[in-house]
């Protein structure tokens, strides 16, 4: 079982780490980890297997600039400026650099889908914000501006994490189910005896018995009533 505490420290110096060059790649993975440990808390492990999509894509996507970035400049520096073929290979590096951003915007888009997951479930919108800004700067990498835009993602991923609760407030906690409230139980009050209706008397007014309302003559002297 996962613990939000353990993905807010994870998830909160992973973050932090990301901004040190060289511990950069232990950052994120920190910050796997925390997904981990979320996705196993809230028992939803698609946010987990997006994360770890997004890794993968990003690390791709890394290792193929690397290579071709370390070949080009191997290739500049024996072969010289204006060797044969610079053109060509040129028009390689453009087209490897190409699917890079391209791998960048799948990575992005889905951390995007696992913060947007986890925001919901703990109720933390930071992370929405940093999912949606991841995007928006992985699209525009292309035009510089986006290195700005990732930048403020990371300072949000930061905040997210540590703005984690320890238990949170959404129907994704695994907790057992609250039993119904129970109310009291209903006492049946006997049933009263029905009641005999009221009815009417009078006396008559000439010998002074005791009559029925509905009575027109006296039962004891005759006498009409009126």
């Amino acid at each position: 079982m996962g613990s939000l505490s353990s993905a807010k420290t994870l998830g909160g110096v992973g973050g932090i780490l990301v901004f040190i060059p060289f511990l950069s790649l232990v950052g994120w993975i920190l910050i796997l980890l925390a997904t981990k440990e979320i996705s196993e808390s809230v028992q939803d492990k698609t946010i987990f297997d997006d994360a770890l999509l997004a890794g993968i894509t990003a690390v791709i996507g890394a290792v193929v600039f690397a290579l071709v970035f370390a070949l080009a400049v191997f290739t500049g520096s024996v072969a010289g400026r204006f060797a044969p073929g610079t053109f060509v290979f040129s028009g390689l590096f453009l087209g490897v650099l190409a699917a890079f951003w391209v791998f960048t915007i799948i990575s992005a888009i889905f951390l995007k889908r696992s913060y947007e997951k986890i925001s919901q479930r703990l109720n933390v919108s930071a992370f929405a914000t940093a999912g949606l800004l991841y995007l928006i700067g992985a699209a525009l990498t292309i035009v510089l501006v986006g290195f700005l835009i990732l930048l403020i993602a990371l300072i949000f991923q930061v905040v997210a994490y540590f703005s984690i609760q320890d238990r949170p407030p959404t129907a994704g906690w695994s907790q057992p189910a609250s039993q119904p409230f129970a109310s009291p139980p209903v006492t049946q009050q006997p049933a009263s005896p029905l009641q005999q209706p009221t009815v009417e008397s009078k006396f008559c007014f000439k010998c002074g018995a005791k009559l029925p309302g509905a009575t027109v003559f006296c039962t004891s002297c005759g006498a009409k009533q009126t």
